[in-house]
C-alpha cells in the first residue's frame, strides 16, 4: 500500500458491501500502520448511512484504552454487541453513544502475522437492543478476512 488514499479507495467497497449485508449505519475500518501515518484513534475508511454522522475527523477517544478494544485484545475474537448499555464491563467510549449513536455494534479483530492486534473492522447501528443475525455476524467476519487480504496491510513490523 502505497498513501492513505489508496488504502481507503480499497477498503471503501469491502466496507459498503458490510453495510450491505448488514444494515449498518457507519462501518469503519482503524488500524495502527505508522509507515502511513495511521492510528486505530481515527478511522483510516469509513462508509455511512444516510444521516449517521462521521468518525473520520474525530480523534478524541484513545480507542485502545476503551473497554470493548481490551476485551477483543484478550479474547482475539469478534465482539457482538447486541446492546452497548447491557454489561458495564464492555461499555464503549461515551462519544460512541452520546455523539455518534451507536446502540449496538459488531466489531472484529484484525490481527498480523506477529499475533499483533493492528486495527479492527466495525458495523455501527443504532437501533438496539438487537439480536443480530448469524448472516451479520458471517458479514463481518467475512469483511474481517478481506481486509486482511488487502496488500501492504500491516501484518507484522
Amino acid at each position: 500500500m502505497t498513501d492513505v488514499a489508496t488504502l481507503a479507495h480499497t477498503l471503501q467497497p469491502l466496507l459498503a458491501e458490510l453495510m450491505e449485508r448488514t444494515g449498518a449505519k457507519r462501518c469503519t475500518v482503524r488500524i495502527d500502520h505508522p509507515a502511513l501515518g495511521l492510528s486505530v484513534n481515527v478511522p483510516c475508511a469509513e462508509v455511512l448511512a444516510p444521516g449517521a454522522r462521521s468518525m473520520m475527523s474525530n480523534s478524541s477517544v484513545d480507542h485502545r484504552r476503551a473497554r470493548t478494544v481490551r476485551w477483543i485484545e484478550k479474547s482475539r475474537r469478534t465482539l457482538v454487541q447486541g446492546d452497548v448499555f447491557a454489561d458495564p464491563h464492555l461499555a464503549p467510549p461515551a462519544a460512541l453513544v452520546e455523539i455518534f449513536g451507536t446502540r449496538s455494534q459488531l466489531v472484529a479483530p484484525l490481527i498480523g502475522r506477529d499475533d499483533y492486534l493492528f486495527g479492527w473492522v466495525s458495523a455501527h447501528f443504532s437501533e438496539g437492543p438487537r439480536v443480530f443475525a448469524t448472516s451479520a455476524i458471517e458479514a463481518i467476519e467475512e469483511a474481517r478476512r478481506a481486509v486482511l487480504a488487502v496488500p501492504g496491510m500491516p501484518q507484522e513490523i
